[in-house]
């Protein structure tokens, strides 16, 4: 399962919501283990059900992690997390040792890296690379790098995955694109030039920051830079509400054992200044306000009470909120943060008439000659609501 996938945690049950939360939180609080361990001793908690969101969180190799040899759980569940854990060792170890061919072949090519989210945090944060579940391998490279960067991943075998809608674009009005390659495991490589995926936020929003404080690493012994502390707070609470509209119980406890991992080290009055900076003000307040009340994060008090006073401003609202009501409105969103009139109507022309070939990818359209009748489609299409 893919965790970037998971389903919101709005959606579950409360007792299975807090539950879970607690055991994750017992990664550094043994009392939560405790307060969990009451959750599960009474007579109609559904295990289950339990074990279906845990499968569907992709949960399994952390709770393995924090809670085996413990009791909390029944032999059989324990087994089960037990299968999981090891399963996703051997698979992280895959996923680690190609990440690092490719490190070397980008480095011995000129190209910076730094190396994002789970491939980032699994050793250094999680310092068990089994307990960390990834979908694939984010990386951050400067634009002017992009070229050169998609040679070297096509001469390790990768292939681009899924059609552009018109010819460049991906390059100009996203911030990501997808290379995967088969194998003992299939890879998946989000090659990133920029951070932060709404338009609005692609104009106004430089990485020269993240840049400037990131940090030499090593993953699995190649040479790699990850964000700093600072900035590793920052992007994760971006990513979270942004692109997982602040639910996710991976990506909070991601959140929650950085901070927990830095705590003294981290200067918040830096991380305030930047989320005004950035217009990161919703995103920033909400997370780190969610993660010092249920996570049991060492946010200082002082600097909960400046994030309550700060106000998101009108084009953060807007930019976010569109992002979940309908494809039409994630429309309007990027043509409102466009730069300039030849970017708006080239979004609106490429989103509304892709090339034929990404009709016939996108909608898996079986014979030629329906393709004109799909464009009707793709555009009522956007009217429907987001399912998140």
């Amino acid at each position: 399962m893919n965790p970037e996938c998971s389903k919101p945690v709005s959606n579950l049950a409360p007792d299975f919501l807090t539950f879970l939360r607690l055991c994750l939180r017992g990664r550094w609080d043994s009392k939560a283990l405790d307060a969990a361990r009451e959750i599960a001793a009474t007579d109609n908690f559904n295990w289950d059900a339990l074990r279906q969101i845990v499968h569907t969180e992709a949960l399994a190799p952390l709770l393995y992690h924090i809670v085996r040899g413990k009791n909390l759980v029944s032999p059989l569940i324990e087994e089960e997390w037990r299968k999981a854990y090891y399963h996703n060792a051997c698979r992280n170890t895959l996923l680690l040792r190609e990440l690092a061919d490719v490190l070397h072949k980008l480095a011995a090519g000129g190209v910076d890296v730094i190396v994002l989210k789970g491939a980032a945090l699994a050793e250094m944060i999680y310092d068990d690379i089994a307990a960390r579940p990834m979908s694939d391998l984010d990386l951050l490279i400067h634009p002017e790098d992009l070229a050169v960067t998609r040679q070297i991943l096509t001469g390790l075998g990768y292939a681009p995955v899924g059609v552009e809608m018109q010819a460049g674009f991906t390059e100009e009005f996203r911030n990501e694109e997808i290379f995967s390659k088969g194998g003992l495991v299939d890879i998946y490589i989000d090659l990133h030039w920029r951070l932060i995926a709404p338009i609005y936020y692609q104009r106004t929003f430089s990485t020269d920051w993240f840049w400037e404080t990131s940090l030499p690493a090593k993953i699995n012994l190649a040479p790699a830079l990850v964000l700093g502390c600072e900035a590793q707070v920052v992007y994760l609470c971006a990513h979270l509400m942004l692109h997982h509209g602040g639910e996710s119980l991976m990506w909070l406890h991601d959140i929650a054992a950085v901070i927990r991992f830095y705590q003294e080290k981290i200067d918040w009055e830096l991380v305030i200044s930047k989320a005004k900076e950035y217009n990161l003000v919703m995103s920033l307040q909400r997370i780190l306000l969610q993660i010092a009340d249920e996570w049991d994060s060492p946010i200082p008090a002082d600097v909960l009470e400046k994030f309550l006073t700060l106000e998101a401003s009108r084009e953060e609202v807007r930019t976010y909120a569109w992002q979940y009501e309908i494809m039409a409105m994630r429309l309007f969103a990027d043509v409102a943060g466009a730069k300039d009139w030849r970017q708006r109507l080239r979004i609106v022309w490429d989103t509304l008439f892709p090339t034929r070939e990404y009709m016939e990818y996108r909608y898996k359209i079986l014979h030629p000659l329906l393709v004109p009748f799909y464009y009707p489609y793709r555009w009522l299409r956007g009217l429907r609501r987001l399912s998140n």
